[in-house]
């Protein structure tokens, strides 16, 4: 198989490359992206690893060298970092929409299944705008033509990032301390370290994601003209412990 991912450089995207990198199973694995991924030389896999220079909104314009079967959107910005609520629509709604349709340009044969970050809570009708983005990224994913789509939809992030997110560097200090409070209805809302991220999106992509209970039943749905399937965060928390 090959694999190309975007958003190679944050959190999550930097542990989903090594676990791409080091499966046995990708033959490619494209990076797409501003800026290349700092990997050490002796990196597992790095012999495998094509990396694509390309600003984001050029993607609908790239070549590539090969085929996609799995596609990976690990982009994701703050209203800060993006400097308005219209630059941070242009890197987490129309960036993963035009990688999307990158994929699907350079499908193989067999269809390309895309495997996209979220949120949790990412609801289109949402009256926060951050979440209203990410339902809103993923209701128009759902439109295009792909084998199939998998959402993962992490509570607040733990690890660390190559740059600052003083509001969510605060959070991970305040949740590191109170980690017990996330039990029963709260469970939901536990924080995640973005490896296990990672690890979970590599885990469904290589297993197709077993259901783990029969209440998993419902993220399994039909929406438009793709199947569907969305691991949540609790989920997420149990799926590869």
């Amino acid at each position: 198989m090959n694999a190309a991912i975007i958003g190679a450089t944050g959190l999550i995207g930097h542990y989903l490359l090594l676990n791409l990198l080091a499966d046995a199973r990708y033959q490619t694995v494209l990076a797409i992206g501003r800026r290349a991924p700092e990997l050490a030389a002796e990196t597992a896999g790095i012999e495998k690893l094509i990396f694509v220079e390309t600003q984001l909104q050029q993607l609908t314009e790239l070549n590539l060298p090969v085929s996609i079967d799995h596609a990976f959107c690990c982009l994701g910005t703050t209203i800060k970092q993006a400097g308005s609520q219209e630059n941070f629509i242009k890197v987490d709604h129309t960036a993963v929409i035009d990688f999307a349709k990158l994929a699907i340009e350079y499908q193989s044969q067999t269809g390309v299944k895309l495997f996209v970050v979220t949120a949790l809570d990412a609801n289109e009708k949402s009256t926060v705008f951050y979440n209203r983005v990410k339902g809103q990224v993923q209701k128009d994913l759902s439109l295009l033509p792909l084998s199939k789509l998998y959402i993962f939809q992490p509570s607040l992030l733990l690890g660390e990032r190559a740059s600052q997110r003083t509001l969510e560097d605060i959070g991970q200090k305040f949740f590191a301390i109170a980690s017990g409070i996330f039990i029963g209805p709260l469970a939901k809302y536990k924080p995640i370290a973005g490896k296990l991220v990672a690890d979970n999106m590599l885990a469904v992509a290589i297993q197709d994601y077993e259901l783990v209970t029969d209440a998993d039943l419902d993220n399994d749905r039909k929406l438009d003209n793709v199947m569907v399937r969305i691991i949540d965060n609790k989920q997420m928390h149990r799926l590869v412990n």
